[in-house]
């Protein structure tokens, strides 16, 4: 009975789908696909599929969801959510999702979709799931975790074609320049050598983490040429220091990851010793930022950092820049979201004598 009604669901969908005029798409593993002239109805699988969606305000073309889109969280550790909580709190649910976690096919072709966008599937998984669907299945790709690199940019653009947003990921793809290009100009003067060292850590990997917890080449920290003392090499990414190594760096200035905010509190509560031999806390030169990596690259969330932290490091290059307008901005654009950036959980002194500060 249950593979009668999936051939069933699978020949609707075939019908659904063959009303459209098709056109071809090479999508970012190079596989060539034809999918409907006009597309209406999408699911979006994997980490960071939904959020290209919200970015190109085309959330009301989503058909079904998968549960991990569900799940609450803290504040600002998936923004995406929260920008369309509304839109999707009543779609159905296509399966648990997370890398490499396949859908389940009788929810998944209940929903109709006339294309599925996939990140974090592999390519043998993607062609069984079209072949037993019907449906034409785009592979996405941010590229490296952590850094918004070309394949993001290539992922918006296609995104945007299939669902006729161009004209949306162009405007993304100009104010990402136009920030960068921004930052650049604040910091050209900028000399790691000379600049105040700077540490990022608390960072979350696979849950959340202590002090030890950072990465080389940080990239919100990069994006503003950030002296960071693990190092600045972005391919080598998250890396657990020891403590001692901290001391040996001795940063001037430290950088918490907000999600780590109780768990760095009650390291200090039980080991304040370590931590006043450190400069920064010495000196009060920690502060807080957001987590920009949930379920793949909050890139709204990266670039409200790498402002705040360039603010942090060279007060006086970012003076005729208001910063708190400039993170708001970013987020309205982004996503629709009305922030009010001193209201926000980050971009406050890090106060690590009790668990319960900010």
């Amino acid at each position: 009975m249950k593979l009668l009604k999936i051939f069933i669901l699978l020949l609707f969908s075939l019908l659904f789908i063959g009303s459209s005029q098709a056109r071809e798409i090479v999508d970012l593993a190079g596989r060539t696909l034809n999918v409907p002239e006009k597309v209406d109805r999408i699911v979006a699988l994997g980490p960071g599929a939904l959020r290209l969606v919200v970015y190109l305000q085309a959330i009301d073309k989503v058909a079904g969801i998968e549960t991990i889109e569900t799940k609450s969280l803290p504040p600002f550790f998936r923004p995406y959510s929260s920008a369309c909580a509304d839109q999707i709190a009543h779609l159905p649910e296509v399966g648990s999702g997370g890398p490499g976690k396949l859908p389940n096919l009788e929810a998944l072709l209940s929903c109709r979709a006339q294309v599925i966008f996939s990140i974090g599937l592999d390519h043998g998984q993607i062609e069984n799931l079209q072949a037993k669907t019907g449906i034409p299945t785009i592979i996405l790709s941010y590229g490296k975790l952590g850094v918004w690199r070309e394949e993001a940019v290539q992922s918006l653009r296609l995104m945007g074609e299939v669902l006729e947003r161009q004209l949306r990921a162009h405007e993304i793809v100009l104010f990402l320049e136009k920030a960068q290009k921004e930052l650049n100009q604040k910091t050209a003067a900028a000399d790691q050598k000379s600049s105040p060292t700077a540490y990022f850590g608390g960072l979350a990997y696979k849950g959340i983490r202590g002090l030890e917890s950072t990465e080389e080449g940080y990239f919100p920290g990069s994006m503003v040429k950030a002296n960071n003392v693990a190092g600045n090499n972005p391919t080598k990414g998250h890396i657990f220091i020891d403590k001692e190594r901290l001391l040996q760096w001795n940063p001037e200035v430290i950088f918490l990851d907000y999600s780590s905010k109780h768990l760095v509190s009650r390291e200090y509560l039980e080991n304040r010793d370590f931590y006043q031999l450190l400069q920064a806390v010495k000196q009060k030169q920690i502060y807080s930022v957001l987590p920009y990596n949930q379920y793949n690259t909050n890139l709204e969330s990266a670039l409200a950092n790498a402002y705040y932290i360039g603010n942090r490091l060279y007060p006086k290059k970012f003076t005729a820049l208001a910063v708190e307008a400039k993170i708001a901005e970013i987020f309205d654009f982004f996503l629709g979201l009305k922030i009010d950036p001193a209201a926000l959980p980050a971009y406050q002194p890090f106060c690590l004598k009790t668990v319960a500060c900010r």
